[in-house]
């Protein structure tokens, strides 16, 4: 994990006075990974999980998104402009929502998504050696529009699966981090167990231990 001195711009506060970076800010890398292209993109947005109501935007940051087209496993895109970079916004802003509400995209949802996945084009390559060789698609179009295809088809594909009603937000009120159940009685609360549930736990242990001495006589 990288040094959390990296500033993420806080939406309601903006940056720290004097223009220094604040050592409590999150760092660009996040610690709680899906594994899921199109919920790691949304949880690039998200709330101070201990409370506060601070929102951060990895988005914004050259180290997030270089890690991201990484874990997408698309070569580096180079520099983004600001009207695709309001592009992003805008699909992880539909995107949430609509896994949010575990709801069908209406029509015109439908139009959007199907636009995203159809700017780019694949196309088949051969790769390894001798017996290991194999076809693998590859995106013709390695620019911005293949990110936001790839995160379109990651959520395409948990709607006809079936799987979005797999989809949670962490049981911690404060954390607006989303996750994908694949437990198998879906019981699964916490976006990470460590982190949120470890949190919330010691916090109700403290409620009892406070309310049990205001009772003793």
């Amino acid at each position: 994990m990288r040094s959390s001195r990296v500033g993420i711009r806080n939406d309601t506060e903006g940056p720290p006075p004097g223009g220094g970076s604040d050592r409590s800010l999150p760092g660009p890398i996040p610690h709680t990974i899906s594994g899921n292209a199109c919920i790691d993109f949304v949880n690039s947005r998200f709330s101070e999980h201990t409370g506060g109501g601070r929102i951060y935007d990895r988005l914004e940051l050259p180290e997030w998104r270089e890690w991201f087209v990484e874990q997408c496993g698309l070569r580096p895109l180079g520099p983004i402009t600001a009207a695709t970079l309001q592009e992003l916004v805008r699909c992880r802003r539909l995107l949430r929502q609509l896994l949010e509400s575990r709801q069908t995209p209406s029509p015109s949802e439908m139009g959007v998504l199907n636009r995203w996945l159809g700017g780019p084009s694949l196309y088949w390559e051969i790769t390894g050696g001798g017996a290991a060789r194999s076809p693998v698609l590859r995106w013709r179009d390695h620019d911005w529009r293949a990110l936001i295809a790839v995160v379109a088809l990651a959520y395409a594909r948990l709607l006809s699966e079936g799987r979005l009603g797999r989809v949670r937000r962490c049981a911690n009120p404060n954390c607006s981090f989303l996750f994908l159940d694949e437990s198998p009685n879906r019981s699964k609360r916490w976006c990470d167990a460590a982190i949120c549930g470890d949190l919330i736990a010691v916090r109700r242990h403290r409620s009892r231990a406070l309310g049990s001495g205001r009772a003793r006589p």
